[in-house]
C-alpha cells in the first residue's frame, strides 16, 4: 500500500467526474465519490468523517480505483461454485426425472427432493444437500408437491357431518 497522497496519480479527476455522472451501480458511486474527494486533497480519515465509510474501506476503494481506472468500479462478478455433475450426467438426470420414479427402479409415485438426492448419490456418486435438490428439480423443469391437509374441493359442513357420524358409530 502506498502512502497517503499518491494513490491516484495516474487517474484524471475530470474522468472521475464524468464517470460519476453516468454511473448507476451504488458501490461504484461510493468508490468514485471517495476517489474524487481524495484527488481534491482529502485524506482517507477525512473521507471517513465526511461520508461515514471506515477509513480502511476508503483505502480499499482507492486501491480498486487505482487498479481498474475510473471504469468498471462496481463489484466484479462472482461465478459461484461449478456444478458437480458433468453435462452428460445432467442430460441423463433430466431424462430420468422426466420419467416416473418407477422406471428408475423406485417404488414411489413422484420425484421428491429426497428421492432425487438419493438417485444422484447412487447413480453418479455425487452428494448434494436436501435444500439444493429444490434448485436441481426446478432447473430440470420439475416442481415438488406437498400433500394438503384437506382436499381443496371438500365441503367443510359435509366433513363435520361425517365426523359426527363416525363418533356416534363408535369406530375410532
Amino acid at each position: 500500500m502506498t502512502t497517503w497522497g499518491g494513490k491516484l496519480d495516474g487517474i484524471d479527476e475530470e474522468q472521475l467526474r464524468q464517470q460519476l455522472r453516468t454511473e448507476t451501480d451504488v458501490k461504484a458511486i461510493k468508490r468514485l465519490t471517495s476517489a474524487l474527494l481524495y484527488r481534491q486533497g482529502k485524506s482517507p480519515a477525512e473521507i471517513e468523517q465526511l461520508l461515514g465509510f471506515p477509513e480502511q474501506t476508503v483505502y480499499d476503494w482507492l486501491d480498486t480505483v487505482a487498479e481498474r481506472g475510473e471504469v468498471a468500479l462496481g463489484d466484479l462478478s462472482r461465478p459461484g461454485q461449478s456444478t458437480r455433475l458433468t453435462d452428460d450426467q445432467w442430460t441423463e438426470l433430466t431424462a430420468t426425472l422426466a420419467a416416473s420414479p418407477s422406471e428408475a427402479g423406485y417404488d414411489e409415485p413422484t420425484w421428491t427432493p429426497a428421492l432425487v438426492r438419493d438417485y444422484i448419490a447412487e447413480t453418479f456418486n455425487v452428494e448434494y444437500s436436501l435444500a439444493h435438490m429444490y434448485r436441481v428439480m426446478k432447473r430440470a423443469g420439475l416442481s415438488y408437491q406437498t400433500a394438503r391437509p384437506r382436499h381443496y374441493k371438500a365441503d367443510p359442513a359435509e366433513q363435520q357431518r361425517w365426523r359426527e357420524e363416525f363418533k356416534k358409530s363408535g369406530r375410532r
